[in-house]
């Protein structure tokens, strides 16, 4: 298995260069490796909870609308630039919804450092089906030294308004779980790349500030609403410009709205 899990990781996804800065000139070969760490992170979840689609558009900047399913594995690759001048490479591993079997995913899970489990928030069955994946990675990773990393990840918020899972449940199962808790759009991007540079940070014990976190979050320009009223009494127009601006930046994946 070790081979073939070699043989594989030669055909990961080209790495976007413009994440991790090239090393000065005068830097040795082995101070540049020092500066950089590898993690391998195995994404977990049924089949239509848009694991594939969280990969595709935080390793290649795409999303896809068409519906492939994953059989076996599928593996991306990604460099982040964390804070104190380290460079991380994200191994991932998005595995099939179909490979539940204890025996399958206790290979995929060698040498893995955190554990991604992925619901869509506006289908139920696909978050309750955690109870089962998250059991069997207890039953496979019981004996380690070292506890893997776990992280919730909620995948689709674009489609708020059809959302199936409280919040409060959310927290509570990652709460139980002791995982850590996000939500993503892989549809629109947003907060992709903040939650993988959390979990990389969480899993090698770096603190992340707010100016690191803000550094993901794009920014919406748009002006404020002008209320025209021309009689006491009479109903309010609202006049708007229509130079609102979104600032498009491949490696922001979130949205703010800000007032100027």
């Amino acid at each position: 298995m070790e081979e073939e899990q070699k043989e594989d990781l030669q055909s990961i996804s080209k790495i976007p260069e413009e994440d991790a800065p090239d090393a000065p000139d005068n830097m040795s070969d082995s101070e540049e490796e020092d500066q950089e760490k590898t993690l391998k992170i195995v994404i977990l979840g049924d089949g239509t909870s848009g694991k594939t689609s969280i990969c595709t558009r935080f390793a290649q900047r795409n999303f896809s609308r068409k519906y492939t399913q994953t059989v076996g594995v599928d593996f991306f690759s990604r460099r982040l630039a964390l804070p104190h001048n380290i460079y991380v490479l994200l191994q991932i591993w998005d595995i099939g919804g179909q490979s539940l079997s204890a025996s399958m995913l206790q290979n995929y899970l060698y040498g893995a450092h955190g554990i991604v489990f992925v619901y869509d928030v506006t289908n139920a069955a696909t978050f309750e089906s955690l109870n089962d994946w998250v059991s069997t990675v207890k039953k496979i990773t019981k004996q380690l030294e070292k506890p893997m990393h776990m992280a919730l990840v909620g995948n689709k918020t674009d489609m708020e308004h059809r959302r199936a899972i409280r919040i409060d449940k959310h927290a509570r199962f990652a709460e139980s779980g002791g995982m850590t808790t996000h939500y993503v759009s892989a549809k629109t991007g947003d907060s992709i790349n903040l939650t993988f540079k959390q979990i990389a940070a969480d899993i090698l014990g770096i603190q992340l500030s707010k100016t690191d976190m803000e550094g993901d979050i794009g920014v919406v320009q748009a002006p404020v609403a002008v209320i025209d009223q021309e009689e006491p009494g009479q109903p309010k127009s609202v006049l708007l410009s229509s130079n609102a601006k979104k600032l498009d930046d491949a490696n922001r994946s979130s949205s703010v709205c800000l007032i100027q």
